[in-house]
C-alpha cells in the first residue's frame, strides 16, 4: 500500500517539507505566510503586464551578471521560510537553483495592486525582507492607475533586520542603489502603443 500526501488547505499550518513536497500547480501562487499556506491566484492582466514591463527596463539596465525574474520563489529564514516576490533582481548563475535564497537578492520589488496587497507589500512583506537583510525594496502601487498616478516606495536597509523609506515617487524615478537604474513608473501600465 502506497501512502498519498494530500495538501493542507490554504490558511493551515504547513512545514516547510510540506511546501516543498506539493505537485506543481502554475494555476496558483503559493507561500509559506507566518507558518500557514497562503494561496493566491495568478495575477491579473494589469498586474501581469506591470511586472513584465518592469523586468524589461530593469534588464535593460542591468550590469553584466546581474538578472530580473518574475515570481521566483525564495527561501526566506523565519515564519515564511517560502515567498514568491514579484520581482527580485539576482546574480545570473542563481536562475539555475530550483529556489533562490534571500542572501542572492540585490532587489526584491512587490507591485500592490490592491488593499489587501498593499497591506501585505508594505507591512507584512517589508518586515520579513528586512529580517532577510534583503538590502534593497521597492513597492510599486497602482492603486491610482485611473489617476495615472503609479507610484513607488524605497525601502534601503539601515542596519541588520530594519528599513528606512523615503516618500512615494511617481514619474521617473532615478536610483543609485543597488545599482544605478531609471526606472519610467507610467510606462509600465496603460496599453502597448502600437509600432508602426
Amino acid at each position: 500500500m502506497t501512502a498519498e500526501w494530500v495538501p493542507t488547505s490554504h490558511g493551515e499550518p504547513i512545514s516547510v517539507r510540506e511546501f516543498d513536497a506539493l505537485p506543481v500547480d502554475t494555476s496558483h501562487r503559493y507561500e509559506i505566510e507566518n507558518g500557514l499556506l497562503l494561496v493566491n491566484a495568478r495575477p491579473a492582466p494589469k498586474h501581469s503586464r506591470a511586472l513584465s514591463r518592469t523586468v524589461e527596463q530593469l534588464n535593460a539596465q542591468l550590469p553584466e551578471g546581474w538578472e530580473a525574474f518574475a515570481e521566483v520563489e525564495a527561501e526566506f529564514s523565519g515564519r515564511s521560510p517560502r515567498r514568491v516576490p514579484d520581482i527580485v533582481v539576482i546574480p545570473v548563475e542563481a536562475a539555475e537553483q530550483t529556489r533562490i535564497r534571500s542572501d542572492q537578492i540585490a532587489l526584491a520589488i512587490e507591485v500592490a495592486t490592491s488593499g489587501q496587497s498593499a497591506v501585505r507589500d508594505y507591512i507584512v512583506k517589508s518586515r520579513e525582507y528586512a529580517a532577510n537583510n534583503i538590502a534593497c525594496y521597492w513597492v510599486i502601487d497602482l492603486l491610482d492607475v485611473d489617476g495615472d498616478e503609479v507610484g513607488l516606495t524605497i525601502y534601503t536597509l539601515e542596519e541588520p533586520g530594519k528599513y528606512t523609506y523615503g516618500p512615494r515617487l511617481s514619474g521617473t524615478v532615478v536610483v543609485s542603489e543597488p545599482f544605478p537604474l531609471k526606472l519610467d513608473l507610467n510606462a509600465i501600465v496603460g496599453q502597448r502603443s502600437v509600432r508602426r
